[in-house]
């Protein structure tokens, strides 16, 4: 059994943790407000990886593209077009794979922001339920 001065002296010391522990908190949620901040006054929003990924092989057959037409002019020899439908087939996928991709990323965020803001009703019309029977 703990004597009443050992209780007292703990709770303190589980007070001071507590208070500790919401400074940090409060500390974090500041960062993280400034951070949010920052990152939504940029002038420029950084592209996903998925973006550059898309461009370079965009740029990478455009390139492919211009050699074998170069080459098929300069040698006025049609082996160079094997090279050129091979790009404009990969260009091809590619495109369409990240068209599918950024379709079904963007649907997934407009279904989470659906089922957000439906919560964000419910919520208020339960507070709004709760505050009629308050009054009464």
């Amino acid at each position: 059994m703990w004597s009443e001065k050992q209780f007292r002296r703990e709770m303190k010391r589980v007070k001071r943790e507590k208070k500790q522990c919401d400074r940090k908190k409060e500390l974090y949620d500041k960062r993280l407000e400034v951070k949010l901040v920052k990152r939504s006054m940029r002038s420029f929003k950084l592209p996903t990886t998925t973006k550059i990924i898309v461009a370079y092989i965009f740029l990478n057959c455009t390139v492919v593209e211009v050699y074998s037409m170069v080459v098929m002019w300069k040698l006025q020899n049609l082996d160079a077009l094997y090279a050129l439908i091979t790009a404009v087939v990969a260009e091809s996928v590619s495109f369409a794979v990240y068209a599918a991709k950024s379709y079904n990323e963007t649907k997934q965020e407009e279904i989470i922001k659906l089922e957000r803001d439906k919560m964000d009703v419910a919520k208020r019309e339960v507070a709004g339920d709760n505050l009629e029977e308050a009054m009464g």
